[in-house]
């Protein structure tokens, strides 16, 4: 039993490392981006002052589309790895936390026991809002791009780059998100349905009892 309970740990810390780093990862990219169309027609000349250029507004737009494409087919890529293991995941944490609660309610004169589940509840609460924290970090990031469009200098641009731009803000006004089997988003709207949820269950099991 230690065994299984230690592995079992190191497989899911190993999992919520890799899950956080390539959302860091996503988030690092729509930074960046974001700094690239916030800045595309500032280009230093040099003496070290700004100047505005035509064709580096232009080729910097492109630059932009690119990345926000590769970054979109990134999140495309995590989303068919990740939402099939989050809707089992999610899933059986629901069932867990309806359990936890039942037993920390039922062994409330065992004090033993009702720190044990208490804790282990908490660690279950824990790491549904770490998941979604990290998936609602993605839905928050990609709508910024749309923020960053407009807060560029797209006035000074020439027709052909807003015509660029107008493409950019249509692919960012739909959030990217990351989901549980396509069904849910992560975010903080799921993790607080995940708590209704189990509290449902609960109740059914205290209805039972």
């Amino acid at each position: 039993m230690a065994i299984c309970e230690i592995s079992y740990v190191l497989l899911i810390a190993t999992f919520d490392i890799l899950y956080a780093t390539l959302v860091e990862y996503c988030c690092g990219l729509f930074e960046s981006l974001r700094y690239r169309l916030e800045n595309a027609f500032n280009f230093e000349n040099n003496n070290g002052g700004l100047i505005l250029t035509q064709n580096t507004s232009y080729s910097n737009i492109v630059y932009c589309i690119r990345r926000h494409i590769e970054t979109m087919q990134f999140i495309a890529i995590m989303e068919s790895m990740y939402n099939i293991p989050f809707f089992v995941y999610m899933g059986f944490l629901v069932i867990c936390l309806s359990i936890a609660g039942f037993q920390m309610i039922t062994n409330t004169e065992n004090i033993n026991n009702f720190i044990t589940y208490c804790i282990y509840m908490n660690a279950l609460l824990i790491n549904i809002f770490f998941k979604n924290w990290q998936g609602q970090k993605i839905i928050d990031s990609s709508e910024k791009i749309f923020e960053s469009v407009y807060n560029s200098k797209w006035y000074n641009m020439p027709i052909a780059t807003q015509k660029l731009l107008i493409m950019i803000m249509m692919t960012s006004k739909k959030p990217l998100k990351l989901t549980i089997g396509k069904l849910f988003a992560m975010s903080y709207i799921t993790f607080y349905a995940v708590i209704r949820t189990s509290l449902s269950y609960f109740m059914l099991l205290r209805s039972l009892q």
